[in-house]
């Protein structure tokens, strides 16, 4: 304060008015700024710098329960977007960046019942077409199959979410298998591709998005991982065995965490699916 005082003391006539009328725009761009962003801009509460990225508040351990227990819930078969404004090439320009591609809808009352929903992602790259390609070969593929079932009763269900957050998309497929004798199989893949990169991203990408840390993240992880071993032991001592989690495993390291996506309000979801590997549909979800 004191070297603003000297300043001050120093100037005179034309300078003096120029400081003041400065200090006095200054104030103004900020006052306006602080108005735009607490009544008018849209994303204020998860991108409070206006940075473009929407990163998510904080939420408290019930909070995150709560998504986690309502995980299910957000295969609706369509997009959420959190952007301002997208600039992407279109494979076709009058769709949105994801669609249903393929509705798959039949049932054998003797052998089967497929209700598959399977989505495009509509950008015009080269790895987007390889990613399009494997979702269709996934799960077209599978659910033609099952309708040409002629032994047993198979059940085969395919849904989607989708969000846009700034110039990153996310998709997230869940396929629920039931074949007659065997335990149902629940599977997870997901896709995050940057629009402006125009590739896919890691992991460790949005944990750098999000301002966090690999060390922090993994503590998160270790610690979710764990109460879900405990909890299952204690289930398992009642109602028999569940699926086992290996504490040990390299699975659950950051480098080796495969499903993951960022949603339209900032929070990064990160999905251990066992029913990708085994006919389970345990799982375990970490959100931060």
């Amino acid at each position: 304060m004191g070297a603003i005082t000297k300043l001050i003391s120093h100037l005179n006539g034309k300078s003096r008015v120029v400081f003041f009328v400065i200090v006095a725009l200054i104030c103004i761009v900020a006052l306006g700024l602080g108005i735009y962003i607490q009544f008018f801009y849209q994303y204020s509460d998860t991108d409070p710098f206006m940075i473009g990225i929407h990163i998510g508040a904080k939420k408290t351990a019930e909070e995150y329960t709560l998504l986690k227990n309502n995980f299910n819930e957000i295969f609706m078969n369509d997009l959420k977007v959190n952007s301002e404004e997208i600039d992407v090439n279109k494979l076709e320009e009058e769709k949105e960046l994801t669609y249903t591609a393929y509705h798959l809808v039949n049932e054998d009352e003797t052998y089967y019942s497929v209700d598959a929903q399977i989505p495009i992602i509509n950008i015009d790259s080269e790895e987007i077409q390889k990613v399009n390609a494997e979702i269709k070969n996934e799960y077209y593929n599978k659910a033609n199959s099952v309708m040409r079932q002629s032994e047993g009763n198979i059940i085969y269900k395919v849904s989607y979410a989708s969000y846009v957050n700034a110039d990153y998309l996310s998709v997230v497929i869940k396929a629920i298998l039931k074949e007659e004798g065997k335990s149902e199989k629940v599977s997870i893949k997901t896709y995050t591709y940057s629009m402006t990169k125009q590739k896919l991203v890691s992991l460790q990408d949005l944990i750098e998005l999000k301002q966090s840390t690999s060390e922090e993240v993994q503590k998160n992880i270790n610690t979710e991982i764990k109460k879900a071993y405990e909890n299952a032991q204690i289930i398992a001592s009642e109602y028999g065995t569940l699926y086992e989690r290996d504490l040990n495993s390299d699975m659950y390291k950051i480098e080796n965490s495969k499903v993951y996506f960022l949603t339209d309000e900032g929070y990064v979801y990160i999905i251990y699916p066992y029913g990708n590997d085994a006919y389970t549909n345990e799982m375990d979800i970490v959100i931060f």
